[in-house]
């Protein structure tokens, strides 16, 4: 599943319009290598093969899975190296100085990736009482269902009490 996703992503860098299997919050979890809490990094495009990825240094603040503190380097597909701009439908904009909760995964390359694009990017807010909540905006990408069929996204949002309590039950099925 994970390469079908990274296949759709890499399809999408050269395709308008391409689109990208949903993942539900639980297939998240189990395909993620890493599920981090963290700082962004300024970040820098670089040049592999055709591709163009902007690379982030992340700075692990929480991890419920994978890393265990320190930093990472973490790419999004697009970016811009010398002259050459490359642009990704539904890659994720990481900003410098963001504290973000990011489901992620590394490829055959090496190469760090956040899951399903846009799909595994939180931000973190406070409500009015205070609470810390995890919010992910509706996804500018084209969606389908693992059998082909369209789906529309509504984005996602929960307090972070839920996000770490809905974590630890996935991992604890998949084991």
């Amino acid at each position: 599943m994970t390469r079908l996703v990274f296949t759709l992503a890499l399809l999408s860098a050269a395709l308008p319009g391409a689109t990208l299997q949903k993942l539900s919050f639980d297939e998240m979890v189990t395909q993620s290598t890493a599920i981090v809490r963290a700082k962004i990094g300024p970040g820098a495009g670089r040049q592999h093969g055709a591709l163009v990825y902007t690379h982030y240094q992340i700075t692990v603040l929480e991890s419920w899975k994978g890393a265990s503190g320190g930093t990472m380097d973490v790419v999004t597909p697009g970016g811009t190296v010398g002259r050459l701009q490359q642009s990704v439908a539904g890659a994720p904009a990481l900003t410098p100085g963001a504290e973000l909760v990011l489901f992620l995964w590394t490829s055959r390359s090496g190469l760090t990736h956040v899951i399903g694009l846009s799909q595994g990017v939180f931000k973190l807010e406070r409500d009015a009482a205070g609470t810390v909540i995890l919010n992910r905006a509706p996804l500018a990408a084209n969606l389908v269902a693992p059998n082909g069929r369209p789906l529309h996204d509504d984005g996602m949002t929960m307090p972070m009490s839920e996000f770490r309590t809905r974590v630890s039950s996935a991992l604890a099925r998949s084991r």
